[in-house]
């Protein structure tokens, strides 16, 4: 009995000793900072080590949390050694930048990392997961800056605004296009706020386009532009003043509270000509007594007209109407509508109509973007994650739009070249009586 315990006991020992002698990845993570003027980035850095080399990258969280930005820079990812218990252990060290978007705490979530390393002894591969704990990060506005909103930090900001049009000398029914242009350094376009026209003004119109947002990264300080549409049109005459717009943010460089500004635009809104009104004429009664008897022939000529045809006519007219909604240009019609509505499940019905309709006719266009868009759009209204800001879901939805066209003509052009394809002869000729 002592010896069967025994035995065991050392089989237990030397299974224990295998184990230790494989050693396991050691995953390191340091937060250099973890508070930031919001819009400013928190460096996270991820250092993976393993006993022999990585056959494959290996997988990272996605580190994505509510009101947080997470970026990888070009060069995120670096080769790294260190020795460890008298050995040279090598991996990959990856740096992401967090920007926290308005002031307040947030918590990212951890989450496993996968790795792929071969084995010391066999060099097969060994996959293992190490758990990345979870942490938390600040965006902080500076004491100057607490009353700041929305709140904008930059090194540098300018503010422009260009019209397009004369807006002293515009009729009814004209358009002006107002451009107004952010430019900043020290952050990402994306934290510049929107402008928008200002308040609206009674008697004119405003028809915005969706904003555009041109980033550049100049080793590691981020800086770039936004530019926002609006197309003005006087409805009435009168005169008219869009007011002038302020932007206030926050200078990084002299730790100031700063105003940029436009100017207000003046607008003058002539109406049309006015008709001169007709001179009263002496009233004609042999002219009245002609066009009412005409009058009457015409109504008892329609009157039969519709007692013969009419029937005829309501049923080419159905029928033509039900090849009208049967056509590929009516379920685009619709299609388009259910994207002016922005409803998520009426467009996706629209669009698989729209879809069975171009197939019916042979066309084979390029599906591919269209879905891509879609699938960004669903992950941007239901995700699991963050919830996605209306600009992201405003681009999101141009995108459907802008695919959407470019399906039809891709499907447009398909059809008419194989019109063009030349059909066989109708009367072939018999080549044995040649």
């Amino acid at each position: 009995m002592i010896r069967a315990i025994f035995a065991l006991c050392l089989l237990l020992f030397s299974a224990a000793v295998q184990a230790q002698e494989t050693p396991q990845p050691i995953v390191r993570t340091t937060l250099e900072q973890d508070t930031a003027i919001p819009g400013q980035p928190l460096i996270f850095r991820v250092t993976i080590l393993v006993p022999t080399w990585m056959p494959t990258p290996p997988v990272f969280p996605s580190f994505e949390a509510q009101n947080v930005v997470v970026r990888l820079p070009s060069r995120a990812s670096s080769p790294t050694s260190e020795r460890v218990n008298g050995d040279t252990w090598s991996g990959v060290s990856r740096a992401y930048r967090l920007y926290p978007m308005v002031p307040g705490t947030f918590h990212v979530p951890g989450g496993p990392v996968t790795i792929t390393y071969a084995d010391p002894d066999t060099r097969q591969p060994i996959k293992a997961e190490v758990d990345v704990a979870p942490f938390a990060i600040t965006g902080e506005a500076p004491d100057s800056a607490k009353e700041l909103t929305p709140f904008l930090a930059a090194n540098a900001l300018t503010l422009t605004r260009q019209v397009g049009g004369t807006p002293e000398d515009l009729a009814a029914g004209d358009a002006l296009k107002v451009t107004t242009t952010i430019k900043v350094t020290g952050v990402a376009p994306m934290f510049v706020p929107p402008m928008g026209a200002g308040d609206p003004v009674e008697g004119l119109s405003y028809y915005p386009t969706s904003p555009g947002l041109k980033e550049t990264d100049n080793r590691g300080e981020l800086s770039g532009s936004r530019t926002e549409t609006v197309t003005i049109i006087a409805e009435n005459t009168g005169t008219y003043q869009i007011p002038e717009q302020k932007l206030f943010w926050y200078n990084l460089t002299s730790d100031k509270v700063e105003t940029a500004s436009v100017p207000a635009i003046d607008l003058t809104v002539t109406g049309p000509p006015v008709a001169a009104e007709p001179q009263s004429e002496a009233l004609n009664w042999r002219s009245i007594a002609y066009w009412g008897a005409a009058t009457l022939l015409l109504m008892g000529l329609l009157a039969w007209l519709l007692r013969k045809f009419g029937p005829k006519a309501v049923t080419m007219f159905h029928e033509a109407k039900v090849k009208y909604e049967a056509t590929e240009y009516f379920a685009y019609r619709h299609f388009k509508k259910a994207i002016n509505t922005q409803d998520y499940s009426a467009t996706m019905a629209k669009a698989l109509d729209w879809k069975n309709r171009l197939d019916a006719v042979g066309a084979r266009p390029d599906w591919t973007p269209l879905e891509h868009a879609f699938t960004t759009l669903g992950m941007a209204l239901y995700g699991s994650k963050s919830p996605a800001s209306n600009t992201e879901i405003r681009n999101a939805w141009t995108q459907i739009q802008t695919s959407a066209a470019d399906v039809r003509h891709q499907a447009k052009t398909h059809i008419r070249r194989r019109s063009k394809t030349p059909l066989p002869p109708l009367n072939p000729v018999d080549a044995t009586k040649s």
